[in-house]
């Protein structure tokens, strides 16, 4: 399994930020392999994590081929002020406690 940590420092959204994110989010649900997500805030500043999980490198790179999601990548100056991916591959995981809020998401 491999995470996908989308960390970002949020600036200004509008209408147009808000529907090619959804797009981007529905593509991802649509490429075989997608695990789901999860997403944290920081309380003492803006800053956001956004962590995807995905079977394989094959579903990662499917998705980061998708047209919309290509789109906001170029744009991505438009709406946040800083960002970073990092891509990991899991080894193990492993704990007890979370039932249906376990990772990766069911």
């Amino acid at each position: 399994m491999y995470l996908v940590t989308f960390r970002l420092d949020p600036g200004a959204y509008d209408a147009e930020f808000h529907e090619l994110n959804d797009a981007v989010q529905a593509a991802a649900e649509d490429t075989d392999g997608y695990r789901g997500k999860r997403t944290w805030h920081a309380p003492e500043r803006d800053e956001v994590l956004v962590v995807y999980y995905w079977e394989d490198l094959d579903a990662l790179d499917s998705f980061g081929a998708d047209a919309d999601h290509e789109r906001a990548k170029r744009r991505w100056t438009e709406w946040y002020d800083a960002y970073e991916v990092t891509v990991t591959e899991v080894l193990d995981s492993y704990g007890s406690g979370f039932g249906d809020d376990a990772d990766p998401p069911r």
